[in-house]
């Protein structure tokens, strides 16, 4: 087994430092959820408490074992990282103001495109997906979601 070098070792260990930040600020997050305890006998702190604990003990585990890295993105992959990141944010910004469907479907689509898809490819995706998972949101998991400002009156 081939030993890294130094540098690739400490870019994973900062990499599981700050996931491991992560875990701890989602844990003391989670504990701070109030709820009543007439409610589902987990409460809703169970979820974010497991994925907490399951983040840190990952972030470990790469912390002491980080392994190989990845040469970092450059030239078109690098823009396309940094379109796939920017999509994301504006999707979580204009979620409440678009709603799920188009936000998601747009996330998708542009997304799909980086990928290279076609521009049908990437609409017709997009809007199948989005609606798919609106279905299973919605309909199945019974999850609220966003139907957009722009789209209601009043």
């Amino acid at each position: 087994m081939a030993r890294s070098s130094p540098i690739t070792n400490r870019s994973g260990r900062i990499a599981a430092a700050i996931l491991l930040a992560l875990a701890c600020i989602l844990f003391v997050a989670a504990t701070r959820i109030d709820y009543a305890f007439s409610s589902d006998p987990l409460g809703p702190r169970a979820i974010p408490l497991i994925l907490a604990a399951a983040l840190g003990l990952f972030a470990l585990r790469y912390g002491f074992s980080p392994g190989p890295a990845e040469v970092f993105p450059r030239g078109p992959l690098l823009l396309r990282s940094i379109g796939f990141v920017a999509v994301c944010f504006a999707t979580v910004a204009l979620l409440d103001l678009l709603g799920f469907l188009p936000a998601m479907a747009v996330l998708i689509g542009v997304t799909a495109l980086l990928f290279g898809a076609t521009p049908l490819q990437a609409a017709v995706v997009g809007v199948v997906q989005a609606a798919f998972w609106f279905v299973c949101f919605k309909y199945a998991l019974g999850t609220y979601l966003p139907m957009g400002s722009i789209f209601t009156a009043g």
